[in-house]
């Protein structure tokens, strides 16, 4: 059944959160509109919305206005059209409009006559687009058969934003293409006319759009689907495309989707409207409608307690795109830090891949586990949670929240977009490829992130553990996030080598002019992200050796590579390269190799140190090395306490509560930056006091946690020392 929402009460949410009323003024409209058809649907009597008069000459004329049956009117003909999908109401220019989700909205039902070989004929409509379509959609797409007579009509966008024309009859046809592209995110009068000789015109705002040169090639690739029904479409593919271009796209698989934005005022004028003629419908238009909305942004977590800990929250990003979920309140995890303006999220929007989010909203992911190809993926393409397009597999959950440090648990399965198979599943009672990820967090903006893949593979396993990648939102480009001098790296001798991506000039798809490889400086381990921000993302990697390769290989509009199948796209692709600034996106820079930290017959776990940081890649040596070559932390008997780099902390001795003397052996080699200790059963309040080696007016944050079988008392020690430390920790 079509479904078409009462947008009354998701209105009146978003009007709560003050971010989103400025963003979407058009939704107070949507109020009175809802209010409207909700009264109809009880039998009340439903007042006509103002709409505004048409020119001489209309043909056919759709009426946007929804009655109690929830469909669409040709009003000369009474004609109707069927909604399928998801469409929401809303307010156009010239009066009632259509919303169309971007995947399934569509309006069907039975061809007019007078679009059958026109001549001499305007279409005219409104058209807000948010993005553009994924390939060739229409916005009215009509075909007729009668015996031995088969005419189309096919008007439309392509890909890039351009207005596209077709009419054929039968095998024959013309096409053409506009030049100029339809902007975004704004209420724009566009118009095809058809000539006498079947030529063709646009215009895009008012002003006429030249057309590009096409081929008879050009041709097939407009409208690509067989004369199978007689009827009229509006707002979605006939059938499954591939996503363009078409020769780019992983997997080859054909999706469907339709108009994302909003349609209105679709008319079909007898005659061929003059440039005066389109100027006063332009000046018909409500003025305070013709303003351009704003981009949807990034969720960050709102709120005024600037504390430390994770908390259950829900992200908000685009209403439309918010309504299509299915999951319920505090459905997301954000870590934030009392002293830096930065979060650490977990949001269902990029399919829980925790993103480090900088002061300005630039957000940076080090990716997950991923594998590939056959036979390990069951058809033959990415298994990966990008992949899991409706979060099927994925969950966050909070496991530790304290004033000492927080651990979050994210699970997900390695899954393909095609049919949610998952690697190394031959049969469905095989486990498959799973995924654990245990991300520690310490009050300095600094994570262990330990990964943990589950697989009946793992003697052949060669998953990829880590991709340094850069989030793009709506509107934005990879340069408007990441400076062109994008890595640095560093060893543990304070050498660095910069590499650098080469600016691009043209606007076609080529292969980025960027580092082929990272030889310099030798032995490095610290990787350091250049993003237009204060705050950096970096990277410490475990064990030895450690590898860092360029990621390079795909043909690009930016200078850097950009695809835009993930975040927030519902698209079953795993690669989609970005054709326009229209949709949040993606760019990747690096990959990261490095040893197994451990693993058993079922599983492979490795552990990477990962932040946010405002020092340069140079400077982040000291905490290399306190997390890679820690100091020694001795007892008062001189028995040594083990390190655990996994927990970035000391782990004590089972305790009895009694005073326990430390003390951190450290040098300039083996430095503590920051150091944490867990001390197992403890019972009761604590307290830690520096005897000497460190400022003794340095408080710890101490975290209590208790389990099923015993207590445990985790201590922060905010300090930096390259010498001796003596500590107390005693009952308080």
């Amino acid at each position: 059944m079509a479904e078409v929402r009462n947008t009354i009460f998701d209105t009146a949410l978003s009007c709560n959160r003050s971010s989103r009323l400025a963003r979407y003024k058009r939704q107070l409209r949507l109020i009175v509109f809802a209010f409207v058809a909700a009264s109809a649907a009880l039998g009340q009597q439903r007042p006509t919305s103002p709409r505004t008069p048409a020119l001489p000459g209309v043909v056919a004329r759709w009426n946007f206005e929804l009655g109690p049956g929830h469909d669409v009117v040709e009003e000369l003909t009474s004609k109707r059209l069927q909604i399928e999908g998801t469409i929401y109401p809303a307010i156009g220019p010239t009066g009632p409009a259509l919303q169309f989700d971007g995947y399934t909205g569509a309006l069907r039902g039975d061809p007019i006559d007078v679009l059958a070989h026109p001549r001499n004929t305007t279409i005219v409509c409104w058209l807000q687009l948010e993005a553009y379509p994924w390939n060739n959609v229409p916005i009215l797409d009509q075909q007729k058969t009668k015996q031995n007579d088969s005419s189309e009509i096919f008007f439309g966008l392509n890909a890039e934003g351009h207005l596209l024309a077709h009419l054929g009859d039968g095998d024959s046809g013309k096409t053409a293409v506009s030049v100029a592209v339809v902007p975004l995110r704004v209420w724009t009068l566009i118009t095809l006319t058809i000539g006498p000789e079947r030529q063709f015109a646009f215009t895009i705002g008012g002003k006429p759009s030249p057309l590009q040169a096409t081929s008879p090639m050009q041709v097939d690739k407009v409208d690509p689907s067989p004369l199978t029904a007689s009827d009229l479409l509006i707002g979605h593919v006939r059938r499954p495309l591939l996503p363009g271009p078409a020769s780019m796209i992983h997997p080859q698989l054909p999706i469907e989707y339709s108009l994302q934005g909003s349609l209105g005022g679709l008319t079909v004028y007898g005659r061929t409207l003059a440039s005066g003629d389109i100027h006063a419908l332009q000046a018909q238009a409500d003025a305070s409608l013709l303003t351009a909305i704003p981009w949807p942004t990034f969720p960050k977590g709102q709120g005024d307690r600037h504390v430390f800990g994770a908390f259950y929250t829900t992200l908000h990003f685009d209403p439309v795109w918010d309504r299509s979920r299915r999951v319920g309140p505090d459905s997301d995890v954000v870590v934030r830090f009392a002293n830096a303006p930065t979060q650490l999220v977990f949001w269902q929007g990029n399919n829980y891949v925790p993103a480090w989010v900088t002061e300005n909203n630039r957000w940076y992911t080090d990716e997950f586990m991923e594998t590939y190809g056959h036979p390990r993926c069951p058809d033959g393409e990415d298994c990966e949670p990008m992949s899991d397009k409706q979060v099927r597999y994925s969950h966050v959950r909070i496991l530790e929240n304290t004033p000492a440090r927080v651990m979050v648990h994210w699970r997900y399965a390695l899954s393909e977009v095609e049919k949610y198979g998952i690697a190394d599943s031959p049969t469905p009672r095989d486990w498959g490829d799973w995924a654990d990820e245990y991300w520690t967090v310490y009050p300095d903006g600094i994570a262990v992130r330990r990964s943990v893949l589950w697989s009946t593979a793992v003697e052949r396993s060669k998953a990829e553990f880590q991709e340094s990648i850069v989030l793009i939102p709506p509107g934005e480009t990879p340069e408007d996030n990441l400076h062109f001098d994008a890595l640095t790296f560093a060893n543990l001798k304070g050498e660095t080598g910069t590499y650098s991506w080469q600016p691009k000039t043209g606007k076609d798809l080529a292969l980025p002019q960027g580092p082929k490889n990272f030889p310099e400086p030798k032995d490095a381990v610290i990787q350091w992200v250049n993003l237009k921000s204060n705050w950096k993302p970096f990277e410490v990697a475990w064990g030895a050796p450690v590898t860092f390769d360029a990621y390079n290989g795909e043909k690009s509009i930016s200078s850097f590579e950009w695809w835009n199948h993930w975040p927030v796209a519902q698209i079953a692709s795993s690669g989609r390269p970005a054709l326009a600034a229209d949709r949040a996106g993606h760019t990747s820079v690096s990959h990261i190799y490095w040893p197994i930290y451990e693993q058993d017959e079922q599983r492979i776990s490795k552990i990477l140190l990962t932040g946010l940081t405002r020092a340069s890649a140079a400077e982040l040596v000291p905490v290399a090395l306190s997390w890679r070559n820690p100091a020694r932390l001795e007892l008062s008997d001189g028995v040594e306490v083990p390190y655990d780099a996994a927990q970035r902390a000391y782990v004590l001795p089972t305790a009895n509560n009694g005073p326990l003397r430390l003390t951190l052996r450290a040098s300039k080699a083996n430095p503590a930056v920051h150091p944490a200790f867990v001390v197992p059963g403890w019972q009761g309040p604590a307290e830690l006091k520096i005897i000497s080696g460190a400022d003794p007016s340095v408080k710890a944050d101490l975290g209590y946690l208790d389990g099923l079988s015993e207590s445990r008392l985790v201590v922060y020690l905010p300090i930096t020392a390259t010498g001796d430390v003596v500590l107390e920790l005693r009952p308080k």
